[in-house]
């Protein structure tokens, strides 16, 4: 329904609503810029009514005396005093945006732009109060939150002007799409805005800047000024920090996982002591927009700046170092944090007669497999999503190879019978989805043995370990039970909830000889990962590829 006027100058694009033009919903005129000098665009002009003060003179009648007294006589100028705007005026706001009338009723209104298409208004508790037309009158702005048939969620302020005791609602002006309000401030009659939003190449997730704005009212149109943008690490975190996490390895393991959900611009920091020259890894299971930072005091191995989720290095020293999850992603998110520090590599051992190193992480493939690609799902059988995507594999004449998680093939036994009698192989994924780095040898031994136990003669010498987890022994214990450990080359992370487009695109990019691929048929909604390989393999199918397991 909506529509934005977009002005563009020196890089910054900044929109004031209820003007002509179409509004991009990919882009976020509020940070779309370059620099942080002041930078001015005018809207459109608008029409604005401005009030007015009338004088108890201009309604009564003249006053009048008898001939013989009579006098002149000056009326006194009475002001009317009328009560304030209040917030049961704003939930009844009538507000017109780009030609439609909004009204709101208690705090909300939907406006319906055609069939079942409707795009619904809700007004946000943020009121700053001032007087924004110099009658001395407390004026109050707005916030107002548009969801729209489409995906934008699109932040307007309303400038509301208390004209002789009516709020009357004057043309929104648009901040962003999906971005987070900080505050709304009114100042010598202008509007400050602050906000958090991103640049113009980083999906909407993501949240990587502060930016400041003002709107000044005193022109036909509302005047957009940036006055301070740059990166969110600039802007002191509001309140307390969380107490902090110490990660506690079980005896013999090498690794630890935790979890915990975690909101916008909140941090949560996680100790572990580990010794100079030791291989450490932290891999983070997160939506885009939760970071990884790790340091000991002011010595950095990875920045949150840097944006990153899986983290490996050398520990150049000693100490107990920080290892902190950073959000900075539009609202709350859950995560799964595994921390992983292997004993400091010895010395190569002269080669012996006796003994066998354990190596092959995947197991080796025939030399004639010619232009193969793997593919390979995780974490099902799933009764909705596994049945799904075995329909896209037959439809493309494609094979695969499928780890499945224990306990799942015991419930659905039927699925585990139509992927093999389809042709796709099947291996092993543990029985319950553990972390193998951070287990005893009889917990590992129970949990592979198990599943490998219901797979029967159906189960490949295949072990995939959840979240590419490997401690220490991992290996040496796998090849105890005749296995070899299969991971892979790419992913398009599915779990962090990429769309079907963005699945496809990463597919068709590293669908080469020899890559496996790793999907997800459960663990979570792949609906839209069945949606991104359909997609992927229509687009491969005049490349001569072929789709095998890559476990046999």
């Amino acid at each position: 329904m909506l529509t934005r006027a977009l002005a563009i100058s020196l890089g910054l694009v900044l929109v004031a609503s209820g003007c002509s033009g179409e509004r991009s919903s990919s882009r976020d005129p509020a940070m779309s810029g370059g620099e942080p000098e002041a930078t001015a665009t005018t809207a459109p002009t608008v029409s604005r009514t401005t009030s007015t003060t009338t004088t108890q003179a201009e309604v009564d009648p003249p006053v009048t005396t008898s001939p013989v007294d009579e006098v002149e006589v000056t009326p006194p100028v009475t002001s009317v005093e009328s009560d304030p705007i209040g917030w049961e005026d704003l939930e009844h706001l009538t507000v017109e945006i780009d030609g439609e009338v909004v009204r709101l009723e208690g705090g909300r209104a939907t406006v319906s732009s055609g069939g079942a298409s409707a795009s619904t208004f809700t007004l946000q508790n943020r009121v700053a109060q001032g007087d924004l037309d110099g009658d001395g009158d407390e004026d109050v702005v707005t916030h107002i939150i548009e969801r729209s048939p489409g995906t934008g969620v699109f932040h307007l302020v309303v400038p509301v002007l208390d004209e002789g005791g009516a709020a009357v609602a004057q043309p929104p002006i648009f901040v962003g799409d999906r971005i987070v309000m900080d505050a709304i401030t009114v100042r010598d009659g202008l509007i400050e805005v602050s906000l958090f939003d991103r640049a113009q190449d980083e999906p909407f997730t993501v949240i990587s800047r502060h930016t400041t704005l003002e709107i000044d009212l005193s022109g036909s149109a509302p005047l957009v000024t940036v006055i301070d943008t740059g990166p969110i690490e600039e802007k002191p975190l509001p309140g307390p920090e969380r107490p902090e996490v110490t990660i506690r390895f079980e005896p013999g393991a090498v690794s630890g996982t935790e979890s915990g959900t975690i909101d916008f611009r909140e941090r949560q920091t996680y100790t572990v002591y580990a010794s100079e020259g030791q291989p450490f890894t932290a891999t983070l299971r997160a939506p885009l927009g939760v970071w990884l930072d790790v340091r000991l005091d002011h010595l950095v191995v990875a920045s949150a700046a840097r944006r990153s989720q899986l983290v490996e290095a050398k520990l150049p020293a000693t100490g107990p170092w920080k290892v902190t999850v950073v959000s900075s992603h539009a609202g709350e998110s859950g995560y799964e944090l595994t921390v992983e520090v292997l004993p400091r590599p010895a010395p190569d051992p002269a080669p012996t007669t006796t003994t066998e190193a354990v190596t092959v992480p995947r197991p080796v493939t025939p030399d004639d497999d010619g232009d193969v690609v793997y593919l390979t799902f995780d974490d099902g059988p799933h009764p909705d999503y596994t049945p799904q995507m075995l329909d896209v594999l037959a439809r493309h004449d494609a094979r695969a190879t499928f780890f499945v998680v224990g306990s799942l093939a015991q419930a659905y036994p039927d699925i585990i019978q139509r992927i093999a009698a389809e042709g796709h192989t099947i291996a092993n994924h543990t029985w319950r989805h553990e972390d193998l780095a951070g287990l005893s040898r009889a917990a590992f031994d129970e949990t592979v043995g198990q599943t490998q136990a219901i797979l029967g003669d159906l189960a490949t010498m295949c072990l995939r370990p959840p979240y590419g987890s490997v401690g220490a022994h991992t290996r040496e214990w796998a090849a105890s039970h005749g296995l070899s450990l299969m991971m892979w080359d790419s992913s398009p992370r599915d779990w962090l909830g990429p769309t079907a487009a963005e699945i496809a695109d990463h597919i068709v990019q590293w669908a080469r000889p020899g890559v496996a691929l790793l999907m997800h048929d459960g663990g979570g909604d792949r609906s839209t990962t069945v949606q991104g390989l359909d997609m992927a393999l229509e687009r491969l199918a005049d490349r001569g590829l072929r789709y095998e397991p890559v476990c046999r």
